[in-house]
């Protein structure tokens, strides 16, 4: 069977004092894909000896490109503000990467973690519906392995994907999203609890969070990210979608890790309770 949905990245060790999880912009994508009722999602990684991603990840099918090292962070919240610290990182990932019978996934994810998918990947999938996580061309780190933003031009990417989304602790250059914007059919820019923008057809719609308690913000964004992918391939409404996404996260920040990922059923239930409204607001850079 093909993948019905096909995450490319780097799964990531996220270290909490001496306990780690597996985490990472493909691990929450596909779990979403699977718990939205997707059939066959699949990642295509890169990792090393350290971890079983089969084992994690136990009913999504694994390609993954042997490496020395494992993509490692450690992070630090304080106030709901991030810092994050690269440990390891593992290898590129490329189209000769992804197994030749996966190409024909009609949504594509990808999820770099640290730079790792490389740009051409972006026109390998013409018959899909692609997005694309910026989070991972966006990072550098130094010596000491302390994440930060790097200005990022977007141009090899971005014109070749129909949606992006991108946080807005990635981004450090002025006037970056206003360029992105004008790349890309549909950008979505994520806020965390105060929710998201979204930019298409020349103008920008706030999306407006959902108010829960939050425990764990990781990979908040990710959800939101695979959620509106797998709905706007249903929909092509993507204010729609940035809504359905925006209820999918709220979920996520609810519990620890993967476990408040949502199923399609209680992401419609609240849905239905609660819906969130969408705004235009403007037609000028955000």
């Amino acid at each position: 069977m093909h993948p019905d949905f096909l995450a490319v990245g780097h799964v990531a060790k996220d270290l909490s004092n001496e306990d780690h999880r597996l985490g990472g912009t493909v691990v929450y994508g596909a779990i979403t894909a699977l718990r939205m009722g997707l059939l066959s999602p699949a990642v295509v990684t890169s990792a090393g000896p350290d971890v079983c991603v089969s084992a994690d990840l136990s009913d999504i099918r694994i390609h993954s490109v042997a490496s020395a090292r494992t993509t490692t962070f450690r992070n630090r919240y304080h106030r709901g503000k991030r810092t994050q610290v690269v440990v390891s990182a593992a290898g590129p990932i490329g189209t000769d990467d992804v197994p030749v019978q996966w190409r024909v996934a009609p949504l594509v994810l990808l999820g770099p973690l640290v730079g790792e998918v490389e740009d051409e990947l972006a026109r390998e999938f013409p018959n899909a519906t692609v997005l694309a996580s910026l989070q991972g061309w966006l990072r550098r780190w130094d010596e000491e392995g302390r994440v930060g933003a790097v200005r990022w031009d977007g141009a090899d990417v971005l014109p070749h994907v129909d949606a992006a989304v991108v946080s807005t602790e990635d981004i450090v250059a002025p006037g970056q999203i206003d360029r992105w914007k004008d790349l890309v059919p549909v950008l979505l820019v994520t806020e965390g609890r105060k929710g998201a923008w979204l930019h298409f057809e020349g103008a920008w719609r706030r999306i407006d969070a959902y108010p829960v308690a939050q425990i764990d913000p990781t990979g908040a964004g990710d959800v939101f990210g695979a959620a509106f992918l797998i709905r706007y391939s249903e929909t092509r409404d993507p204010s729609e979608s940035a809504r359905y996404a925006s209820c999918a996260a709220s979920f996520c920040v609810e519990a620890e890790g993967t476990d408040g990922i949502p199923t399609r059923a209680q992401v419609e239930v609240r849905l239905g309770l609660a819906p969130c409204p969408t705004e235009r607001l403007r037609k000028d850079a955000l």
